[in-house]
């Protein structure tokens, strides 16, 4: 009898400026492909969707939601999904990737009417809004954007504040419209493992850890990891502290070899030697990259910085 199939999964993480944790995808190229994906993805933040137009279908682990044009979606971190338009139809979408704890603030945060809420819904979300029920979402989404494009005097405290109130607006409707079908455990099983990288990825801790925290062996944790990470748990270490690293070098003060250590490296020539594979340059010439002004960008193994095509699916 045949194995099943197992679910491709693509990891996408953003770098997050440390002093305004906001990253938006937006813009004409952001027409999806009607070409169903081949794999599922998901990203180190929550992401907050605005369909501009046309319609499809989006998967939320193994449920496939319809969409179209008014629908705002918002996704929390490691939730596998993806995207795709109706025949003949090319629908354009805006994205926000956001830290909604790190935006808000100690100070936001407690506006809050139910943290305790707030924490399982930015860690569980999977809602998707249509406009007829939520004519609040779209505008409030809209103007976000529009504060985050034109820059005006001030506008970080402006969209931190929409932000906060949008925030409020989710908490009205979570958990009742968050999507009830259990994702499929095999997507999720590492969900545990990624958690505890992000939060603890400049200490040393042994991998083994990674398996106890999903309550698996050793063996079959590799196994499943680099079967949908596509690397091995220690790679993924690095690409994670890498990614650290990058924001802290745009956006400190601090010395290579401090942020070195802050990102978890004893040795200034292991930092080096790391991220020169990942990102194919040294950290001096990173942060010079930054102070010339050009954009931030992805990890080169992560990058999502334009709308799939057909021509971008892997090969099975």
């Amino acid at each position: 009898m045949p194995r099943p199939k197992q679910t491709v999964l693509e990891y996408r993480s953003y770098e997050l400026p440390a002093d305004f944790p906001l990253f938006i995808l937006s813009g004409d190229q952001w027409h999806i492909s009607p070409v169903p994906s081949k794999r599922l993805h998901f990203h180190n933040c929550l992401e907050i969707g605005l369909c501009h137009s046309d319609s499809g279908t989006m998967i939320l682990g193994e449920e496939e939601m319809p969409f179209r044009s008014g629908y705002v979606t918002c996704i929390a971190r490691n939730v596998p999904h993806t995207t795709w338009s109706a025949p003949g139809e090319h629908s354009l979408w805006s994205y926000l990737y956001v830290d909604p704890e790190m935006l808000l603030g100690r100070y936001g945060l407690s506006f809050l009417p139910d943290l305790r809420t707030f924490n399982s819904m930015i860690s569980g979300c999977r809602l998707m809004l249509p406009p007829e029920q939520y004519p609040w979402a779209v505008p409030m989404v809209e103007e976000i954007l529009r504060e985050c494009a034109q820059q005006a005097t001030g506008y970080r405290v402006c969209v931190r504040g929409l932000f906060l109130a949008l925030m409020v607006r989710l908490l009205r409707i979570y958990p009742e419209e968050s999507r009830e079908t259990p994702l499929d455990k095999n997507l999720t099983a590492l969900s545990p493992a990624l958690d505890y990288l992000y939060e603890h990825y400049a200490q040393t801790f042994p991998l083994e850890m990674l398996a106890d925290v999903c309550h698996m062996s050793p063996t079959h944790f590799r196994r499943l990891f680099h079967a949908q990470m596509g690397t091995n748990p220690l790679n993924f270490l690095h690409q994670v502290r890498i990614l650290k690293s990058c924001t802290l070098l745009r956006v400190s003060e601090k010395t290579v070899a401090e942020i070195a250590v802050q990102v978890g490296y004893t040795s200034l020539s292991c930092f080096n030697q790391h991220f020169q594979r990942v990102m194919g340059c040294t950290p001096s010439v990173w942060r010079k990259s930054g102070s010339e002004g050009r954009r931030p960008s992805l990890l080169s193994f992560t990058g999502w910085l334009e709308a799939e095509t057909p021509e971008q699916e892997p090969e099975e």
